[in-house]
């Protein structure tokens, strides 16, 4: 928990503009954009870093992009227009911008971004965690006894890995189904699972970074929509109280928790 490394790390990055309009080999998908999220597919040189800048007004989120398969990304700013660009590194914190593409959405749902399948929250219905979690809300109607279910599930059965945080490096992003297997990860990891496994049900689930008044360093937890409002849960403290033989509330005092970023 103490030093986790955030997905988007605050970082001086000078981009460089300056780029065609169109780049071989690259594409912005915006055909999910009133579904909030856009994708990206892009065939960089092996050996050089890529990233993901999304901008809306003055909000701007970075994110790394790993492989030439489509990645999609969270478009969490409401309706209007954004401006997606993949960068490519030039040395240090050197990008420039190799092609961008603007993107208007016009949603019928705010919340209908946190529904989706995006890089650091990403499920699919034939996942072994998704198909548990179908398992575990089977019967049940009422969407906070969904929750409560998932949640147990995840505080019961995952402990917090105290050595994998020395191992990471910045370009970490969860894998559910590893974690899920392993019944271990760091917050980031709790985070991930939560909103996968809810999201897979229905229900809206943000996944947030900050800090936390109950937790030391860079932290992740999540709300999540019932009964028309956010709720603060985190279950990666619930699960280590619970180690030490505590009964932890699942609703948390949103007042304790400070946002950095939302996804």
């Amino acid at each position: 928990m103490k030093k986790i490394i955030a997905l988007i790390t605050v970082l001086m990055l000078l981009v460089i503009c300056c780029f065609n309009s169109y780049a071989a080999d690259s594409y912005i998908d915006s055909s999910k954009a009133n579904d909030s999220v856009v994708g990206v597919v892009y065939k960089g040189q092996e050996g050089i870093r890529y990233k993901v800048m999304i901008t809306k007004g003055s909000e701007q989120y970075y994110y790394d992009y790993f492989s030439p398969e489509k990645e999609y990304y969270p478009l969490q700013f409401g309706n209007g227009e954004y401006k997606v660009s993949i960068l490519e590194n030039i040395s240090g914190t050197r990008y420039k911008v190799v092609h961008s593409k603007s993107i208007n959405i016009n949603s019928g749902s705010d919340n209908i971004v946190y529904l989706q399948s995006i890089q650091n929250v990403d499920w699919a219905s034939d996942m072994k965690a998704i198909v548990k979690a179908s398992e575990l809300t089977e019967g049940l109607s009422d969407a906070k006894e969904k929750v409560k279910a998932i949640y147990r599930h995840i505080i019961n059965s995952i402990d917090y890995d105290y050595r994998k945080i020395d191992k990471l490096d910045s370009w970490y992003v969860p894998d559910i189904e590893q974690v899920f297997q392993d019944k271990k990860g760091i917050c980031y990891d709790y985070a991930s699972l939560f909103a996968s496994m809810l999201r897979s049900q229905g229900i809206p689930v943000k996944l947030v970074k900050g800090y936390s008044e109950n937790v030391e360093g860079y932290h992740a937890w999540n709300e999540v929509f019932i009964d028309e409002k956010w709720v603060t849960v985190d279950t990666t403290y619930d699960a280590i109280m619970k180690g030490y033989g505590d009964q932890p509330q699942m609703e948390k005092d949103k007042s304790e928790y400070q946002t950095v970023r939302v996804y």
